[in-house]
C-alpha cells in the first residue's frame, strides 16, 4: 500500500497508539502531551488510548483536565491491577485505528511511532521492537531465558527474539485476529508470531528500563503460564515419562521374578529398592504437577469469565480529527 500525504504534509491514515499507564508511569500528562503532538503532526485521523493500571490515583485529575484539551484522547480504567498483558489487550481490543501501535511511555520514545506505521503501510502485518540495549542480570536469568526461548523455537515452533519488547504495531487485520484469538491468557510478544503473519523486527534503543526488572519468580510463573496455555508439548513429554518408568519397572518385576528362579541365595537389597521407589514416585509427582497445571487451565478457560473490567472510560470531547473519515472495520 503506498503512502498517501495529503497537501498538509500528513499521511492518509488512521492511526491508534495504546500505552498502558502503571505504578512506573510519573509524568503521565507529558506522555499523553507529547505522544499526541506526534500524532495530530503527522497522521490525518488518529487516537491516543490509556489504560490506567494501577497508575498513582494523584494523577488522574491532571488527566481529566487534559482531556478537556486534547482531542482523539481515550482513557480506559481497570478495575484493579491486572497484568501487563491483560492491560495490554484491554487497549488493543478498544483501539480502532487502521495501524494499532502499543508501547511502553516510560520505556519506548514517542517518536518511533511513524517508523513503525512506514514499516506497516509497507506491507508488514507485524512490527515487533527489539532492543539493541543488552539484557543483564544474573547467570541463572540469562539461562533461563535461553532455555524458554529456545524451547519455544523447537517445541512452540515459535521464535521470539531474546531481545523483544513489547513496542509492537499491527495492521487492522492482524489486530482482527489477536481480538479473536478465545484465551484466558493472551501474551503479546507470543502471539503476534503466533498468528503467522508476515512480521519484521524494528532495531531501537530503549529508554533507561532498570526500574522494570521482574523477579526470578515470576519469570518463572510466566513462562510456565506461556508454554502450558500455547502448547500440549509439556503434557505429551511426561505422557512418554510416564509410559517410559512404567516400562521400566515392568521389566524390574521380571528380573526379580527371574531372579528368584534361577538362584537360592537372594538377599533383598534395600538401598536398590528404596532408590527405585524413590525414582518412581519423583517421576509420578512430575507427572501429577504437569497434569494439575493443564487442569487449571481448562477450568481457566470454561469458566469463560470476563479477563478484565474497565471501571471508567473516559474521553476528549472530540474523538474524530478527521470528520469527513470513516473507518469500518469486520
Amino acid at each position: 500500500m503506498p503512502i498517501v500525504k495529503p497537501t498538509t504534509g500528513k499521511v492518509d491514515a488512521f492511526v491508534s497508539v495504546v500505552a498502558v499507564l502503571d505504578e512506573n508511569v510519573s509524568r503521565a500528562t507529558e506522555f499523553i502531551t507529547d505522544m499526541h503532538q506526534v500524532l495530530s503532526d503527522n497522521y490525518t485521523n488518529y487516537e491516543l488510548v490509556a489504560v490506567i493500571n494501577g497508575i498513582s490515583p494523584d494523577q488522574i485529575p491532571d488527566i481529566r483536565d487534559l482531556l478537556r484539551v486534547l482531542p482523539c484522547v481515550r482513557v480506559l480504567r481497570l478495575s484493579r491491577k491486572f497484568s501487563v498483558d491483560t492491560a495490554i489487550f484491554a487497549g488493543l481490543e478498544s483501539a480502532i485505528g487502521d495501524y494499532v501501535v502499543n508501547l511502553t511511555p516510560e520505556l519506548d520514545p514517542v517518536g518511533v511511532v511513524p517508523d513503525l506505521v512506514d514499516l506497516a503501510m509497507k506491507g508488514n502485518d507485524v512490527i515487533q521492537g527489539i532492543s539493541l540495549t543488552p539484557i543483564g542480570g544474573s547467570g541463572v536469568r540469562k539461562l533461563g531465558r535461553r532455555a524458554f526461548y529456545g524451547y519455544n523455537r523447537r517445541y512452540l515452533h515459535v521464535d521470539i527474539a531474546p531481545q523483544a519488547t513489547y513496542l509492537a504495531c499491527l495492521t487492522r487485520r492482524a489486530m482482527n485476529s489477536l481480538a479473536n484469538a478465545s484465551r484466558s491468557l493472551r501474551y503479546l510478544r507470543h502471539l503476534i508470531r503466533h498468528i503467522g503473519y508476515r512480521l519484521t523486527d524494528y532495531e531501537y534503543i530503549p529508554l533507561d528500563s532498570s526500574h522494570r526488572v521482574r523477579s526470578l519468580r515470576n519469570d518463572v510463573i510466566k513462562g510456565l503460564e506461556m508454554i502450558t496455555s500455547y502448547s500440549a508439548h509439556p503434557l505429551r513429554f511426561v505422557t512418554l515419562i510416564g509410559v517410559l518408568t512404567g516400562v521400566a519397572n515392568l521389566l524390574y518385576a521380571f528380573y526379580v521374578v527371574i531372579l528368584r528362579l534361577v538362584s537360592t541365595d537372594v538377599v533383598a537389597g534395600w538401598t536398590t529398592t528404596s532408590l527405585q521407589l524413590s525414582a518412581t514416585f519423583f517421576i509420578f509427582s512430575i507427572i501429577l504437577a504437569v497434569q494439575a497445571e493443564y487442569i487449571g487451565r481448562v477450568l481457566a478457560e470454561t469458566r469463560r469469565e470476563p479477563v478484565y473490567f474497565i471501571m471508567e472510560e473516559m474521553e476528549s470531547d472530540t474523538l474524530i480529527a478527521d470528520l469527513d473519515r470513516r473507518n469500518l472495520s469486520s
